[in-house]
This record gives structure tokens, C-alpha cells and sequence, in this order.
């Protein structure tokens, strides 16, 4: 979203109050975004287009073959120890839903991506060689916007809805390759405060810097750090593989800021069938917040061993975004 339309739209919220008397056939501030000659289409582009939604697919694609943190992952008996990796995204698409509830107060925009590209992986092979293995992968990922009607202007049309609570961003590989699945994922602020997320899709966060939101289905507020402050973020991975996966956590901004890091595995039990393993943050490798101040998008990326470790088996991953703002 252009910064211009972002900082018109949260000044026009503010003043609506005040032009309720005013002459109805004044003329936008600003022209609509391009294209948009509707309510729902004006949902549709910011559901699209705001400051979250860019920087969680700028996190998304690394653009680079880059090391985790410091350098390898350490040699491991398998078919190759990865130096470095990287996801290059080629394409993507988009679809918007918009569900109205009853009144006519309360929108949800169902954002729907499907992401094509290829994961690269730098590694040194058994007979201790230099190669690079390309896994082509498709990921599918769900965010959900709740937008609240602020007017019923006419000639200020794209105006009227205004996003006010956002969900995370729920991907994965399509199916039926998501062979690991996040299932929670906690936060502690430097505040003291814990955010518990069990269902992405349905947490909702709200924008408690924009607008007063009293939507029985917020469960908490967009988490807000200063520039420096220490995060700690708690990961539950449910997998079908009996190694360990790799959780790394990526956050940032800009191709030459974007950080990510390795979360540590600090305890696995087997139920079913299935692996549950837990992966935290830690003081080896703790989490810092960057000193640029913005919107930004915090993804936990859970990949299988095999993704990174084997030249031959499939790309599997699940990974969550979670939006916060520094100021």
C-alpha cells in the first residue's frame, strides 16, 4: 500500500465525525487506488496491499543462498551437509474473498496465496564436493482481515472500510507433502506478556494504534517492541520424521536486513505415530529486535531434515507469520 493512502486513511477514520454535516458532493482527497470503483474491491486491494502482507512475502523470499546464521548446520550422517540455502519465489497468486456479517459493520477478507518457486541449497556432498541442489516447491498460505465500516460515503467510497484486525498468515506446502505442521507458537514480550497462538487463522490481532476494535473475536493486540528489545518465541512441530526438522525463524526488513535465526529443539515425544517436538530461542542464539521502526512480518519456518539434508527428497514445510511493529 502506497504510504500516502495508508496515512490518509487512518486521518480520514479520525475526522469522519466531523464531516457528517459536510457537503456530500465533495470531492476525494485522493483518487481510489487503480482499478478500484467498489466497497469490496477497496477491501479487496488493502487486504492485499498493506504494510503486512508486502513484508511477509518479502520474508518469505530470501532472493539469496544464504547461511542460517553463522555458517553450516553441522555435519550429520546424510546425503549432504548444507552450507547455505535460500527460497527464491518466481510467482504468485492471490484470491480475495469478502464475508460481510450481519449489520453491515463488520467485514472479513479471506486472503488466499498460492506460491511457486524454488528452494536452492548449497551443500557438500558424501565425496565432499561443492553442489548446489534445486527443490522446486508450491506453498499455499490463508490470512484472514477484519475490516470495520467507518462511513457510508458515497464519493469517498474506498474509504468507508478500514482494516482493523488481522489473523496470521497459515502456509505450507501443498498437500500431500505438509509432513510437518506448526501447531503453537508462543511469544514473550520483554513486558512480561505471553501471546499463546494455537489456531492461526483464527487468532485475531488487532490494530490497537489505529482504531478502537470491539470485536468479540480479538484476542490480542499486534505485539508492539522498541528497536533492541529481546523476544522470546516457543515452537510446538507435529511430524511424521524421526529426525529432528530445522525451525528457523526469519524477521526484518530489506534484502541486506532480514535476519534469520535456528530455534533450538528442547524437548520430542512420539504420540501416534507422530513426533511432537518443541523449539525455542535461547541465549546462544537469542532474538533481537532490528532498530528499523515500521509493520513488519515475524515467520516461523519449520522445514523437514530431509529438505535441506537430502539432494533427492521432497521440499516439505509449514510455516506462520506473525505481524508486529517496532516504533
Amino acid at each position: 500500500m502506497k504510504k500516502s493512502h495508508v496515512a490518509k486513511l487512518a486521518a480520514f477514520a479520525l475526522v469522519l465525525p466531523l464531516l457528517a454535516g459536510c457537503d456530500q458532493n465533495t470531492e476525494p482527497i485522493e483518487p481510489a487506488p487503480g482499478g478500484v470503483t467498489t466497497e469490496v474491491e477497496a477491501m479487496k486491494y488493502f487486504a492485499t496491499n498493506d504494510e503486512f502482507v508486502v513484508n511477509a512475502e518479502a520474508t518469505m523470499d530470501d532472493g539469496e543462498v544464504a547461511p542460517v546464521e553463522f555458517g553450516t548446520f553441522g555435519k550429520i550422517d546424510a546425503d549432504m551437509t548444507p552450507l547455505r540455502f535460500g527460497r527464491f519465489v518466481s510467482g504468485m497468486t492471490r484470491t480475495v474473498e469478502i464475508e460481510t456479517e450481519p449489520g453491515d459493520t463488520i467485514a472479513i477478507a479471506h486472503v488466499t496465496r498460492t506460491v511457486n518457486g524454488v528452494l536452492k541449497v548449497r551443500g557438500v556432498n558424501a565425496a565432499q564436493e561443492t553442489v548446489l541442489v534445486e527443490k522446486p516447491f508450491t506453498d499455499q498460505s490463508v490470512r484472514n482481515v477484519v475490516f470495520r465500516r467507518m462511513a457510508r460515503e458515497q464519493n469517498r467510497f474506498w474509504l468507508n472500510w478500514v482494516p482493523v484486525a488481522t489473523s496470521l498468515v497459515h502456509g505450507a506446502t501443498e498437500r500431500p507433502a505438509n509432513t510437518v505442521n506448526i501447531t503453537q507458537i508462543q511469544i514473550e514480550t520483554p513486558s512480561g506478556r505471553t501471546i499463546e497462538i494455537n489456531d492461526p487463522e483464527q487468532f485475531w490481532l488487532r490494530y490497537r494504534w489505529r482504531y478502537m476494535f470491539l470485536h468479540q473475536r480479538c484476542q490480542e493486540d499486534v505485539p508492539e517492541l522498541q528497536p533492541g528489545e529481546q523476544l522470546k518465541v516457543r515452537v510446538t512441530v507435529e511430524s511424521a520424521a524421526a529426525n529432528p526438522d530445522v525451525v528457523v525463524l526469519r524477521y526484518g526488513y530489506a534484502l541486506m536486513n532480514k535476519r534469520r535465526t535456528r530455534l533450538e529443539l528442547v524437548s520430542e515425544e512420539m504420540n501416534g505415530g507422530l513426533y511432537t517436538r518443541v523449539y525455542e530461542t535461547s541465549q546462544v542464539r537469542p532474538l533481537y529486535m532490528h532498530f528499523h521502526r515500521g509493520f513488519f512480518n515475524m515467520a516461523v519456518d519449520a522445514m523437514t531434515e530431509e529438505t535441506l539434508y537430502d539432494d533427492t527428497a521432497p521440499y516439505a514445510v509449514s510455516w506462520w507469520g506473525v505481524p508486529y511493529r517496532v516504533f
